[in-house]
């Protein structure tokens, strides 16, 4: 995500339950075609049991926890720690890799 579209997710949020669901959609959707798109191209390369399709959960995450990060940081870190340990027991990756 880049800083300029996370300003317009974030300034655009809708007031109202069901158009929020649907705003989170488009933006979700609208990413995981990019990035779908880049990897189609080799622009991304996948590792560790990871594919396109996993990217839908992922963005759909990233969005909502943004969004809760923007209303609450707190409530936000306490859920993302968690979610951050099942994503890496899911989908190992040595850490020496981060070097």
């Amino acid at each position: 995500m880049c800083p300029v579209g996370l300003i317009i997710y974030l300034q655009r949020f809708p007031e109202t339950r069901r158009n929020q669901l649907i705003y989170v959609g488009v933006w979700v959707g609208f990413y995981t075609i990019i990035e779908a798109l880049f990897a189609h191209r080799g622009m991304f390369i996948y590792d560790n049991g990871w594919n396109s399709w996993h990217n839908i959960w992922l963005n759909l995450i990233l969005f909502v926890i943004l969004w809760i990060h923007y209303r609450k940081p707190v409530i936000a870190w306490i859920l993302s720690i968690p979610l951050a340990v099942i994503f890496y027991l899911l989908f190992p990756f040595p850490l020496d890799s981060l070097k």
